[in-house]
C-alpha cells in the first residue's frame, strides 16, 4: 500500500498509525477477539503480495495506510503471536498424522505387514520422514515469503538503512511484514513445543538454546524496533534447511528402498545445501552480526536491550558455527571411507559427529 504514496503521505501514515496505537493501548486493554482481527488483517495483507485480494474496495489513501502500519504492542502482539503458534502446530500435527506420514509409507514401500519390533521400525522411519518433509515445507514457505516481502522493503541495502532513524523511527512495521515477523517468532515457539514430541536428537539442547536465542532476539528486536535487521536476518537463516530436509528425505526413501538413485539424490541435494549454508550462515549472517555490533553505534547510544540482542546474535552464530563443525566431519568422514550412510542421519544413538542436522 505504501508504494503507491508520496513521501509525505507514507511519513503522515506512520504518524497517524502511531498515534491510533498510542490512543488504543491507553483507553483499553487488547482481547483475543482483537488479536485474532489483527490475525485476519495482517494475514491479508501479507496474501496482497502474492497477488491475492482478500478484500475489495481498499484504496492506497493515507487513512487505509494508517490503520495497517502501527507502533509494536507488547500485549496485543503476544496474543497474536501465541495465535500463530497454535495455530502452526495444530496444523503441523493435522497435516503430519493425515496426509504426510501415510504418503512415507508409500514412498518408503511400506505395507500393512510387519509385527512387534520391525513394525516398530517402519513406524519410527516413517515418523523421521515426516518430520523432515515438514520442515522442508516450512522452511521453504518461509524463504518464499521473505524473498517476496524484505527485498522489496525500501531499507533492504545498504545496511546502514537498517539503523538510520532506529529504534524511534523505525517501530512501526507494515501488516504485511509484521505478520512474516511474529509469524517467524511463533514457528519457534511451537518448534520449542514439538521437540518435546519428536525423537530426541544428540544436538537437543542445542536446538532449544537456539529456539529461545530465536525468540529472545525476534521479540527484544521487535519491541524495540529493530524490524529491519531483524527481517534480513530471517531471509538469511532460513534457505539452507530446504535442501537440507529434502536430502533426508531423500535417504529414508532410499534406504528403504535400497534404491541408489535416491542417495545419489540425496547426496547432490547435501552438497547444495552445504554451499548455501556456508555462504548465507558463515558469510552474509555475521556481516549482519558484524553490522549490528558495530555499524548501529554509530547511529544511536547501545542501551541494554540493544546489548541483549547483540549478545544473543552472537549465540546463534556460536551455534551455526558449531554446526558447519560437524558437517565438515561428515564431510571428511565420507570422504576418507566413502561411507555417506550417516550425512543426513538425526538418530539419538548415532556416534559423535554423524549428526548434520541443525533448525
Amino acid at each position: 500500500h505504501l508504494r503507491g504514496l508520496s513521501a509525505s503521505h507514507r511519513s503522515r501514515a506512520r504518524a497517524v498509525a502511531a498515534m491510533f496505537a498510542s490512543r488504543a493501548s491507553a483507553t483499553s486493554s487488547p482481547t483475543w477477539r482483537h488479536a485474532a482481527r489483527v490475525v485476519s488483517d495482517d494475514v491479508g495483507a501479507l496474501a496482497a503480495q502474492f497477488g491475492f485480494k482478500l478484500r475489495a474496495g481498499e484504496h492506497a489513501t493515507p487513512r487505509a495506510v494508517a490503520s495497517r502500519v502501527r507502533a509494536p504492542d507488547a500485549a496485543l502482539d503476544a496474543r497474536v503471536t501465541l495465535i500463530y503458534a497454535i495455530i502452526m502446530f495444530a496444523f503441523n500435527w493435522l497435516l503430519r498424522r493425515a496426509v504426510v506420514e501415510p504418503l512415507a509409507g508409500r514412498l518408503m514401500g511400506y505395507g500393512a505387514r510387519g509385527v512387534g519390533g520391525a513394525r516398530k521400525a517402519r513406524r519410527r522411519k516413517m515418523e523421521k520422514f515426516a518430520q523432515s518433509a515438514l520442515e522442508m515445507v516450512t522452511y521453504g514457505t518461509f524463504t518464499i515469503i521473505g524473498c517476496a516481502i524484505v527485498p522489496r522493503q525500501r531499507w533492504f541495502w545498504p545496511s546502514s538503512e537498517w539503523w538510520i532513524g532506529a529504534p524511534v523511527k523505525t517501530r512501526a512495521t507494515e501488516s504485511a511484514l509484521r505478520a512474516y515477523y511474529l509469524a517467524y517468532g511463533a514457528r519457534y515457539v511451537a518448534g520449542a513445543a514439538n521437540v518435546f514430541l519428536e525423537h530426541k536428537r544428540k544436538d537437543f539442547w542445542e536446538m532449544q538454546l537456539h529456539h529461545f536465542a530465536t525468540i529472545g532476539v525476534i521479540w527484544v528486536s521487535y519491541i524495540v524496533g529493530w524490524t529491519r535487521v531483524g527481517a534480513v536476518i530471517m531471509l538469511v537463516l532460513d534457505p539452507a534447511d530446504v535442501p537440507l530436509h529434502a536430502a533426508k528425505c531423500a535417504k529414508y526413501v532410499g534406504d528403504a528402498r535400497g534404491d541408489k538413485k535416491y542417495q545419489l539424490a540425496a547426496d547432490v541435494l547435501f552438497g547444495i545445501f552445504l554451499v548455501i549454508f556456508f555462504v548465507m550462515r558463515l558469510v552474509m549472517y555475521p556481516y549482519v552480526v558484524y553490522s549490528a555490533h558495530f555499524e548501529a553505534r554509530r547511529y544511536f547510544s547501545p542501551s541494554i536491550p540493544y546489548w541483549l540482542c547483540v549478545a544473543l546474535l552472537y549465540v546463534i552464530l556460536g551455534l551455526q558455527v558449531y554446526w558447519f563443525k560437524l558437517i565438515v566431519n561428515v564431510v571428511h568422514k565420507v570422504l576418507a571411507t566413502g561411507n555417506a550412510e550417516d550425512v543426513r542421519s538425526d538418530d539419538e544413538d548415532e556416534p559423535n559427529g554423524a549428526k548434520a542436522h541443525h533448525d
